[in-house]
């Protein structure tokens, strides 16, 4: 055993190097033996964000050949110099890598994550055709591409990989698929444990994710790829035959739990509203009111706009434009809120919030109508600033009764 994981380390860095020299592929081609198979690995969903979504990677073992090892395109350069400002404006590189299974494996042994497997029931003219794509796609100039979220990632480019390399027609199984679901839909049941992180994810994704998804676009994700390929058929000369046999366990994982340190985001919401209701109560009572909490919720919303702003016109993320929150997360809130108490601008301050009021009032009137699911936990908190707009508005004298809080 110790031989062969030495072989396996002498032989990887090998392939690599042999690729980076120029010249011809073929003249360091590696010759798959009858021996040889190919799987598709389906990673589940981890704990962290980045990991959330599950994982996929192609499996390349031979026996014969004493390789066994997985190319992930899922991958990237956490020492890049520019690593932070490329991911922050969407125009982040990811990379195919190539490592050993067992250390593949390892790592999801320390997430506690499951792995399953699907072998392919390719030729072996197919596998060395597909093997040499792979390996050629491994180049340094080739292993590099533009990651986009919703349409080329680390399940996508296994899936055309397949379709372009393999000359028999490959026909997926969308069975299994519950259709006229939108890409921001398919997300969901992977963030059932982690609020935040859902609520977060659906504030920030514009329109765009709310396009109902192909099947063939169903298969961003690695779980619904794993289901495409489960009954699968390859089809040549009329015969049909299955692309890939049933996924065989290679690691059970274990069960996450919730993550949610603070409360949910309705729980938050909720408090929101209630502090919001008592403050308006007691200023349309008392006809004196206190501005901090308004000047909170004014700077909470501009900061959330400014993001939504910058995400849709600053960056390179096309999941992240056309944002319906733009309606209530207003980034002219950050100016407005300097000016809550300045008597020379009440006129001006009072058209401002009027037309404000006026937005955030049609906004819950037709927030289920709405081309864009915006998410139902923040609207406790709409609600708390219409709620505030209209004490701030009508409350009599209002400049002048301000008792200061600082």
């Amino acid at each position: 055993m110790k031989i062969d994981r030495v072989l396996q380390r002498i032989i990887l860095p090998l392939f690599c190097i042999l690729l980076s020299l120029e010249g011809s592929a073929k003249r360091y081609e590696i010759n798959l033996s009858d021996s040889s198979r190919i799987s598709l690995l389906t990673c589940s969903p981890g704990n962290e964000l980045y990991s959330i979504f599950g994982h996929s990677a192609i499996r390349v073992s031979d026996p014969m050949r004493n390789l066994d090892i997985v190319f992930n395109y899922g991958t990237f350069d956490f020492f890049d110099p520019n690593f932070y400002p490329n991911f922050v404006r969407g125009r982040l590189k990811y990379i195919l890598s190539v490592s050993p299974y067992r250390e593949f494996k390892q790592s999801y042994v320390e997430e506690g994550r499951w792995i399953w497997e699907q072998r392919l029931n390719i030729n072996l003219n197919e596998k060395q055709h597909l093997f040499d794509s792979l390996l050629i796609n491994y180049r340094p100039e080739n292993r590099y591409y533009p990651y986009d979220f919703f349409g080329d990632n680390c399940a996508t480019r296994i899936r055309d990989i397949f379709v372009k390399t393999i000359p028999r027609e490959i026909t997926f199984d969308y069975s299994s698929f519950e259709k006229g679901k939108s890409f921001r839909q398919l997300l969901m049941p992977n963030l059932i444990h982690s609020h935040w992180a859902k609520l977060g994810i659906n504030l920030l994704l514009g329109l765009p994710a709310d396009r109902v998804a192909s099947s063939w676009e169903y298969m961003y994700l690695p779980e619904h790829l794993q289901a495409a390929f489960q009954h699968s058929s390859l089809l040549s000369d009329s015969v049909k035959q299955p692309f890939a046999q049933q996924p065989k366990v290679l690691l059970e994982g274990k069960q996450f739990s919730d993550q949610n340190i603070w409360g949910t985001p309705l729980q938050v919401s909720l408090v929101i509203l209630l502090i919001a209701a008592f403050l308006s109560y007691r200023d349309l009572k008392s006809g004196v009111k206190d501005l901090w909490f308004d000047r909170i919720l004014l700077i909470l919303f501009g900061l959330l706009g400014v993001l939504f702003t910058f995400l849709w016109a600053g960056t390179a993320h096309r999941s992240m434009v056309w944002n319906f929150n733009l309606l209530w997360a207003n980034p002219f809130h950050l100016i407005a809120v300097f000016f809550l108490s300045v008597k020379k601008t009440r006129q001006w301050m009072r058209t401002y919030l009027s037309v404000n009021l006026i937005v955030l009032i049609a906004l819950l009137i037709t927030w289920p109508f709405l081309p864009q699911a915006l998410p139902w936990v923040i609207y406790p908190v709409v609600l708390a600033m219409a709620m505030r707009l209209f004490v701030i508005i009508q409350l009599p004298h209002w400049l002048e009764k301000i008792i200061w809080r600082r």
